[in-house]
């Protein structure tokens, strides 16, 4: 999953034992949890990136974002002859995939309980998780594959195949192929407009920093509203 669409990073020691106080933090935890929360962080922390790489080095940022934005800009300055379509199809890779394993252990260790979390903590997860749970039950490993196109962030679905005991090497093959699928769609993209997404992307560098700027307002304006929203949904 990438960056570009962190999932809430819950506390899973709370969300793995009724009385988690007497509970101690084990290494496996550290190695689950960790991950997700440096990945939340980053997504917001890496905002700025977007906008200062993505007309002069489109692969970089595709590397260490696998923004949309990055994916589309690199597809086109694949067309143009800049950069390879081989590299633009492989840089987003990692970046998009590294937390995914930790999803999916977090619902092989913590099981159903961590699922029940997120149904306590916000309404809105309680409608996400039961339309998941319904992909899921019905439609299996296709569900990992295909979990970058569905209404459902992707993490339940991974949540539910470590919970439903799918072998390791089953899911990151099928959490692989979904990804490479989900690249290819961007790059395609920005491939079919050749110069045009090259333009736009380099004019937003261009005004990177009115770029930056407004981004983190808007980044702010919705941590406020979102804020705001969720206690009167509870209400």
């Amino acid at each position: 999953m990438s960056p570009e669409s962190p999932a809430v990073a819950p506390d899973f020691e709370d969300a793995a034992v009724p009385h988690a106080a007497h509970r101690h933090i084990q290494w496996q935890d550290v190695l689950i949890v960790g991950p997700i929360i440096v990945n939340t962080i980053y997504y917001y922390a890496g905002i700025p990136l977007n906008a200062l790489f993505l007309g002069s080095r489109p692969i970089f940022l595709s590397l260490i974002r696998g923004s949309t934005a990055a994916m589309i800009a690199t597809g086109g300055f694949a067309r143009i002859g800049s950069v390879s379509l081989v590299a633009a199809l492989l840089a987003p890779i990692p970046i998009s995939m590294w937390t995914d394993p930790c999803y999916f252990y977090a619902g092989r260790r913590y099981g159903r309980r961590i699922i029940e979390y997120y149904e306590r903590n916000d309404p809105r997860w309680r409608r996400r998780i039961a339309r998941g749970e319904r992909f899921f039950k019905r439609w299996g490993v296709w569900t990992v594959v295909f979990a970058p196109f569905l209404p459902v962030p992707s993490a339940l679905f991974y949540l539910a195949a470590g919970e439903a005991g799918m072998p390791f090497i089953l899911f990151i093959l099928a959490d692989l192929f979904g990804t490479l699928m989900y690249i290819g769609v961007w790059v395609g993209a920005g491939w079919l407009a050749g110069q045009h997404a090259v333009d736009v992307a380099q004019t937003i560098t261009h005004y990177a920093w009115w770029v930056v700027g407004g981004s983190i307002l808007l980044v702010i304006v919705w941590s406020i509203w979102s804020s705001m929203r969720a206690p009167r949904q509870q209400a």
